[in-house]
C-alpha cells in the first residue's frame, strides 16, 4: 500500500487549474554564440573598471621619492688649462722646444726668434732719442734765457716725445723676441721647427697643464635636479685601476635637446702625479631626491 497515495513509477498529479512544470522555464538557452558575447561583456567591465587604478598606480611610483640612488656614469679627464701658443711676428725661429710631451715650467723660454734687425733698430731708436732729449734741453735753456721762440722750444720737446714713442714701439717688438710658458706643464704636439720662418699669428706648439684635471661626465637632464654643485663621488680611472675622490664644481650651461643631457664638471681633490689627461673611467655618484618617471605609456579613460 503506497503511503502517499501515489502508485509507484506515476507521475504526481498536478493540482486542478494548475500549469504543467517545465524544468527549463526561465533558463536562457546555453548558445554558444550568446557565451561568447557574455564573456566580452564580463571582460571589458572588469578591464574599463581596473584601468584608472593602474594609472594612478603608475603616477603614484613615478613621484616617489628615493632617499638615495647610486647611479654609474663614464668619465674622462680633461687638462682644466690647455693652450695653442702662436707667433707674434714674422721672423726666423732660432729655438723651439725639443720634442712632444717635455716639461717645462712656468717663465721657462720655449721659443725664441732671430732678433737681429729689431736689435739693430733698438739701437738706432735709442741713438736718435738721445740727439731728441739733447736738442730738447738746449732749447729749454735758450728759452729761459730769452734767446728763442716758444714755438721752437715746442718743437723740441715733441720731437723728444717721438723718439720715446719709437723706442717704446722697439721695445714691444723685442719682447716678442721670445715666448715662455704662461703656466707649468707639458708640450702636446709642435707646428714648427727651428730655422723655419713663420709669420705673425702662425701656430708653434699646443702645450696643457697636466696637473690641474678636471672629470667631465654626461649626465641625463631629467636627472639634474638630483645632485648640487659641492656633490662628492668616487672616480675609478682604468689605466690606474684606482679610484679618486671627486666633488662637483659646475654644470653645463646648455642642455642637448637631441640626447637629452647635460655635461657635469668636476674636480679631483688632492694631487695625484700618475694622472694624465685623456684617461677615462667611471664614476659612482650618489643622487638625492624625487626620481622623476616618463609619463604611463596608456591615458586614463
Amino acid at each position: 500500500m503506497n503511503v502517499c497515495g501515489v502508485a509507484s513509477g506515476a507521475s504526481p498529479r498536478t493540482p486542478p487549474g494548475a500549469l504543467p512544470l517545465d524544468p527549463t522555464r526561465g533558463m536562457i538557452p546555453l548558445d554558444p554564440q550568446n557565451l561568447v558575447r557574455w564573456l566580452v561583456y564580463i571582460l571589458a567591465v572588469l578591464w574599463w573598471g581596473l584601468l584608472p587604478a593602474a594609472w594612478a598606480a603608475d603616477h603614484a611610483a613615478a613621484v616617489t621619492t628615493v632617499p638615495e640612488l647610486s647611479t654609474i656614469w663614464r668619465v674622462e679627464l680633461f687638462p682644466k688649462r690647455r693652450t695653442q701658443l702662436s707667433s707674434d711676428m714674422a721672423a726666423r725661429i732660432t729655438k723651439i722646444a725639443p720634442r712632444e710631451g717635455r716639461h717645462f715650467e712656468k717663465g721657462e723660454v720655449l721659443v725664441t726668434f732671430d732678433c737681429a734687425m729689431e736689435a739693430a733698430q733698438m739701437q738706432r731708436a735709442r741713438a736718435t732719442l738721445d740727439a731728441a732729449e739733447a736738442k730738447s734741453q738746449v732749447s729749454d735753456r735758450l728759452s729761459r734765457l730769452q734767446a728763442t721762440s716758444k714755438l721752437e722750444e715746442r718743437v723740441a720737446q715733441a720731437e723728444a716725445a717721438q723718439a720715446r714713442a719709437e723706442l717704446a714701439i722697439i721695445q714691444v717688438k723685442i719682447n716678442h723676441c721670445q715666448i715662455q710658458a704662461p703656466f707649468s706643464g707639458r708640450v702636446i704636439a709642435l707646428s714648427a721647427q727651428e730655422h723655419q720662418y713663420v709669420k705673425a699669428g702662425d701656430p708653434l706648439m699646443d702645450i696643457l697643464d697636466e696637473q690641474n684635471l678636471e672629470v667631465v661626465f654626461l649626465l641625463p637632464s631629467r636627472q639634474l635636479p638630483q645632485l648640487t654643485v659641492g656633490d662628492r663621488f668616487q672616480v675609478f680611472i682604468e689605466e690606474t685601476q684606482r679610484a679618486y675622490p671627486a666633488q662637483i664644481v659646475a654644470f653645463g650651461a646648455l642642455i642637448d635637446s637631441v640626447s637629452q643631457s647635460v655635461k657635469v664638471f668636476g674636480t679631483i681633490e688632492g694631487s695625484f702625479p700618475e694622472l694624465r689627461p685623456g684617461m677615462s673611467g667611471t664614476a659612482q655618484l650618489a643622487t638625492h631626491g624625487a626620481v622623476p618617471a616618463p609619463p604611463p605609456a596608456h591615458v586614463a579613460p
